[in-house]
């Protein structure tokens, strides 16, 4: 699939995808530039670990210049949909300080008293006492939101255990998944990142390097998917996985290619 003139917004995962850790792909710079000339890049992450200014502070000091309106995390998407939804949601929030703090600041009511919703995003300070407040409930009756499924989070050191590793967890101790996951690939962030960026779905390309978070996105909400060879998916991974995209990368520096 040609992409050069074609695609007036570009979604980009991070991890994987732009960078390994704290290094960039190889030609990422460049072909940031190249897409930054014909539309809009936003930088489209399910990491609910931190918060924008955290993703954009990384971005500029590995010399990508991007703003608060270039980053939309799994966990904005979350906090977007309970504002929209469930606005008067008392909600126990399993994050870390300055995501929690993001959360706040979108209008959303943390709190421990009495809470009737539980949100678990990626948290890296998480303890047992949380997780057993959470399951209690959980168990009870609460709303279970997830800000994303992913298994593992891909660092310069190998893979590491992320969301998905504690729905499981919560899932065996209760029984229950969440009744909402708000991440890629899910219609939540579709619909949020949509909104926001005004793109047609077809002219807008989600470029990524997993198959069932960033490719299913793409596919299942009509955006052109790209996906990159240089994070956690290889060609015989994707030949085997039965999903057919719109074009296959080495990286991304190979997008216009």
């Amino acid at each position: 699939m040609k992409l050069k003139g074609c695609i007036d917004c570009f979604l980009l995962d991070l991890d994987g995808t732009v960078y390994l850790g704290g290094k960039l792909i190889d030609g990422a710079k460049d072909a940031l530039a190249r897409m930054k000339a014909q539309g809009k890049v936003i930088f489209l992450t399910n990491n609910s670990s931190a918060t924008k200014k955290y993703y954009v502070d990384k971005l500029n000091r590995l010399g990508i210049e991007a703003t608060e309106d270039n980053v939309y995390t799994s966990a904005n998407a979350t906090a977007d949909w309970i504002m929209a939804h469930k606005p008067d949601a008392r909600v126990y929030l399993l994050a870390s300080p300055e995501v929690t703090e993001e959360f706040i600041s979108a209008g959303v009511n943390v709190t421990d008293i009495q809470p009737d919703t539980v949100v678990l995003t990626y948290d890296k300070t998480l303890s047992y006492d949380k997780l057993v407040k959470a399951c209690k409930l959980i168990a009870g009756g609460a709303y279970y939101i997830a800000t994303h499924p992913d298994m593992t989070c891909p660092s310069e050191d190998g893979y590491l255990p992320d969301i998905g590793s504690t729905i499981l967890l919560i899932e065996g101790t209760t029984g229950i998944r969440p009744h909402l996951i708000c991440g890629k690939p899910h219609k939540v962030m579709a619909e949020c990142i949509l909104s926001r960026t005004g793109a047609a779905p077809s002219r807008t390309a989600m470029v990524g390097d997993r198959l069932y978070t960033d490719m299913r996105f793409g596919i299942d909400s009509g955006i052109r998917s790209v996906l990159t060879l240089t994070g956690e998916t290889d060609m015989a991974a994707y030949l085997s996985s039965g999903l057919k995209v719109d074009k296959i990368v080495n990286s991304i520096a190979e997008w216009d290619i």
